[in-house]
């Protein structure tokens, strides 16, 4: 559905934010920085504020998370910090990966578009929406048509339009505007997809309201929860131990039964018949039958 918002990005470096003000303002949503290279240390020091100011004036947003990553295996390293800075909240508006360092780009397209992948594969598979910030430029030079065209795409070019072609979600056109309720410039950006409705409805993002599910595969006979039988998982939340209070994962797709064994109401699954645990899920979400 074609709209049209008026939204900011904003991050440390608009120091601290006046929420009520910039809603005041006309600003209609939000994208704010969780952090940015591997470390939990360098979570953005105004992420909690920001976010917290966003909730509280009903002003929906997203995150973005900034690239250091010079390969896929410390792609997933900053992927697994974001998750860590963003676990449980709520975002109407996708997780956004930002890759816009010289270093990178000098890796190559297929190797910038591998990283990205890496980055957006794990964000996926914990249930996010994701996409990818960057130039114009950038995102003609570097990145490969499968993904710009497979994700959301936040594109910056500061210009009265945006010429880029391919699909975008939402356009960059300002890094100087000047929003009541932020001290000094902050960017602007005009978003044309209803982003917040198709993530709630996805129950992505941290709108969990996608029941989760397993579904047996087979005979009624092999279909209980016993060792070795094949399910298939939809959105099912996954957890490290029988009495984990947070879930470690979200995973869709076909496992095993290990031993069959219900602890704590829960049952240990596995990537492989007969493989190593993957984690448990819980029984009362299990569609059994037989």
């Amino acid at each position: 559905r074609r709209i049209d918002m008026k939204g900011i990005d904003v991050s440390k470096h608009q120091g601290n934010v006046n929420w009520s003000h910039v809603k005041a303002d006309g600003v209609k949503f939000a994208i704010i920085r969780a952090g940015y290279g591997k470390e939990i240390s360098q979570k953005d020091q105004q992420f909690e504020n920001n976010y917290a100011g966003c909730k509280s004036n009903s002003i929906p947003c997203g995150a973005y998370w900034y690239s250091y990553a010079m390969s896929e295996a410390e792609a997933k390293q900053e992927a697994a910090v974001c998750l860590k800075v963003i676990a449980g909240k709520t975002f109407e508006f996708p997780i956004y990966y930002d890759i816009e360092e010289k270093k990178q780009f000098a890796l190559g397209k297929a190797k910038c578009s591998s990283i990205a992948k890496a980055f957006f594969d794990v964000l996926e598979n914990a249930g996010y929406w994701v996409g990818l910030y960057t130039s114009k430029s950038f995102l003609s030079t570097y990145f490969t048509d499968d993904i710009r065209k497979r994700y959301a795409v936040w594109v910056a070019q500061y210009n009265t339009k945006c010429t880029y072609s391919g699909q975008y979600g939402i356009w960059q056109k300002s890094s100087t505007g000047k929003v009541y309720g932020i001290a000094g410039n902050v960017d602007i950006n005009e978003c044309y997809f209803d982003y917040p409705t198709a993530i709630k409805k996805a129950g992505r993002n941290g709108f969990w309201t996608k029941k989760a599910s397993v579904t047996t595969h087979g005979v009624a006979s092999t279909s209980k929860i016993a060792a070795g039988y094949k399910i298939q998982l939809d959105h099912m939340e996954l957890f490290a131990s029988s009495d984990a209070k947070k879930r470690a994962n979200v995973l869709t797709g076909f496992y095993y039964v290990t031993d069959g064994k219900i602890i704590n109401g829960r049952f240990r699954i596995s990537a492989k018949q007969n493989g190593a645990v993957t984690g448990w899920i819980d029984k009362k979400y299990t569609n059994e039958t037989g």
